[in-house]
């Protein structure tokens, strides 16, 4: 073979091997490029799933989180209810005695002072009038309310009646246990109206006077230590 021929032949041949070469570049990048296409098309997909779940729960949270605070106000709301610190007669009554401290406030707000003003005052004389033990000795702070026909003795908040019973001195007890440490006590002459176990709300009928008079001996235990009502009453209750 010629020389001439022979360096045609491997010109060719590398050509041809070039070629195949450039060709099989070519390919894989042309594969490679629709491939990193393909990735980037389904990145910015899950990018955009992603970023719409985030939104979709950053919604979430904040409804949550809304939910978590409405449900604490109104769980405050419903624990302030059991504080007993209604008044616990409605309609036209008249304190027959007052728990007495050893000394008084000078810094009672005049707005109380004149709201009990309505009231007027019958001191019991221990005399003539029964005293029980609990009242003489455990109980230093008992108020007594004389109600009159129409009346009626009421729950001073929420609360589970945890206790009837009769009374020597009044007739019937009852007692509700706000379940928050304080205990109200209602001594009356008449039936009650509400059974031991029964949850009560504020405002709620205990007792209906259908007498002409009669007398509701009232009373507050926190932690099983009576307390003096007053300090618990509020003027708006």
């Amino acid at each position: 073979m010629k020389k001439g021929n022979v360096f045609m032949y491997w010109l060719l041949m590398i050509s041809l091997i070039f070629l195949a070469v450039i060709v099989i570049f070519a390919v894989n990048f042309l594969k490679i490029t629709k491939e990193f296409d393909e990735l980037k098309t389904t990145t910015e997909k899950q990018n955009k799933e992603y970023e719409t779940e985030i939104s979709n729960l950053k919604q979430k949270v904040t409804l949550l989180a809304e939910h978590v605070t409405i449900e604490n106000e109104n769980k405050n709301i419903e624990e302030a209810k059991k504080n007993p610190v209604g008044i616990p007669v409605s309609g036209q009554a008249t304190i027959i005695s007052e728990p007495k401290e050893d000394e008084t406030d000078p810094e009672e707000p005049e707005e109380q002072q004149s709201f009990w003003a309505q009231y007027s005052y019958e001191e019991k004389d221990p005399h003539t009038d029964p005293v029980s033990f609990e009242d003489g000795l455990m109980n230093p702070y008992t108020l007594e309310i004389s109600v009159n026909k129409g009346a009626k003795i009421i729950a001073a908040g929420n609360g589970v009646v945890s206790e009837i019973s009769t009374d020597d001195i009044y007739g019937y007890i009852v007692k509700v246990n706000h379940q928050n440490g304080y205990v109200t006590v209602y001594r009356y002459s008449e039936a009650p109206k509400v059974n031991q176990g029964d949850e009560v709300l504020k405002g709620q009928m205990l007792f209906e006077v259908t007498k002409n008079k009669g007398t509701l001996a009232y009373h507050i235990l926190y932690e099983n230590t009576y307390i003096n009502p007053f300090d618990m009453i509020e003027i708006s209750g």
